[in-house]
């Protein structure tokens, strides 16, 4: 069925070849659609005081906020809560520094030794083939040792002990950290 609509997209132009190569149309919607839909309702967006919200100076151009967010969900549902309640994504990230900021404050405000950050991988052949759901470029990349694994394409989460980054099946459920 996908395969179907790409080429249909494709042949009346509505994509180019390289948003086709690029895989334009996966960068918003990971695979686990069908077990979202019987999940029930969203959560509401917390109160104020129950997120933790950190600024991260950037290289001067602008100034890069983010919130940690303990509720665990599945990567899309991160994904439209970010955009809900913060009117962001989840977290690119873009330095090593950005990295071990939102690290230790992960590390800090949450149970848990993952988080969600806002990429998707995969790796062909012995190339990492990742992007970033807000688009942005893809310029640093801080991956655990074999990450991405597999062929298939994984939601990335950050391990709130070394900031490495590993491929995760993208319904498992974890804290996240938007940026917006």
């Amino acid at each position: 069925m996908k395969l179907s609509l790409v080429l249909t997209l494709a042949l009346l132009g509505a994509i180019s070849a390289h948003q086709l190569e690029e895989g334009a149309l996966e960068q918003e919607v990971p695979d686990d659609q069908a077990e979202e839909e019987l999940e029930g309702p969203e959560p509401s967006c917390p109160a104020e005081s129950k997120s933790f919200r950190v600024v991260v100076p950037s290289n001067g151009t602008h100034t890069c906020r983010y919130v940690f967010v303990n509720s665990c969900q599945t990567f899309r549902q991160a994904q439209r809560y970010c955009a809900r309640c913060y009117r962001g994504r989840l977290a690119s990230i873009h330095s090593h520094s950005t990295n071990e900021q939102l690290r230790r404050g992960a590390r800090a405000r949450t149970n848990r030794g993952l988080v969600w950050i806002g990429a998707i991988a995969y790796r062909w052949f012995w190339r990492v083939c990742a992007h970033w759901v807000d688009h942005s470029t893809w310029n640093y990349a801080n991956w655990a040792r074999r990450n991405p694994r597999g062929y298939f394409r994984r939601c990335v989460a950050m391990c709130t002990n070394n900031g490495r980054w590993i491929g995760v099946t993208c319904w498992s459920r974890l804290p996240f950290i938007c940026r917006y």
